[in-house]
């Protein structure tokens, strides 16, 4: 019996030892995971773009932490055009609620939380991208789009306007580290990573 006791007792100070490292990779893949997924669909709306010649975005819902790629479906909405979910079947124009779109990890959301401007991210102010249009010349709230034209130039949502000199960008955070995808005026995408107490960040 207290031999047993003494195994049960190491088994429980090691599960102790191992748990923190454990909830950290889960962050980690949590995190790191889904910017793969964000990164994958602003790489995509900047093929799609060019492959349909129309315009493409990278969607994010900052409130219901989702996000999707839309294409801008030229004879949508009777020929006025509108944007579409890609993989929607059912839908011309998106349709919230019905048509597709991909959830964040648990634990994981949109945001920065609170961290600084640094090397090497090209944002000297750290920011998401601006709202998404909603075709008729508004915004729809508590979103953020990244957006490209026919030639894989980023646009204002807005305009059409090539970026000059600004950088699109989304962020997602668990609260103590930031994974963030940028896009540069010039179309080049970069992944960037930092924890929440630093300014500097790195680039994966």
């Amino acid at each position: 019996m207290i031999e047993l006791m003494i195994v049960v007792a190491l088994t429980a100070i090691l599960a102790l030892l191992a748990i923190p490292g454990y909830q950290a990779m889960s962050r980690y893949l949590r995190l790191s995971g889904d910017m793969r997924n964000i990164n994958g669909i602003v790489a995509q709306a900047k093929m799609r773009a060019a492959a349909d010649f129309t315009h493409a975005r990278a969607y994010a819902d900052l409130a219901g932490n989702t996000y999707h790629l839309e294409i801008w479906n030229k004879s949508g909405n009777s020929g006025a055009g509108c944007w579409q979910t890609d993989g929607d079947v059912n839908n011309a124009c998106t349709v919230s609620g019905s048509s597709p779109v991909q959830n964040l990890s648990v634990g994981v959301a949109f945001g920065t939380a609170g961290a600084s401007a640094g090397s090497p991210n090209p944002q000297s102010n750290i920011a998401q991208a601006a709202a998404c249009d909603n075709g008729n010349g508004g915004t729809i709230a508590n979103t953020a789009c990244i957006v490209f034209n026919s030639r894989g130039i980023p646009v204002n949502g807005l305009t059409g306007t090539p970026l000059t000199g600004a950088q699109d960008a989304l962020y997602i955070t668990d609260t103590q580290t930031v994974w963030g995808v940028t896009v540069r005026a010039t179309g080049a995408i970069q992944v960037w990573a930092t924890n929440t107490n630093q300014t500097s960040w790195e680039h994966r």
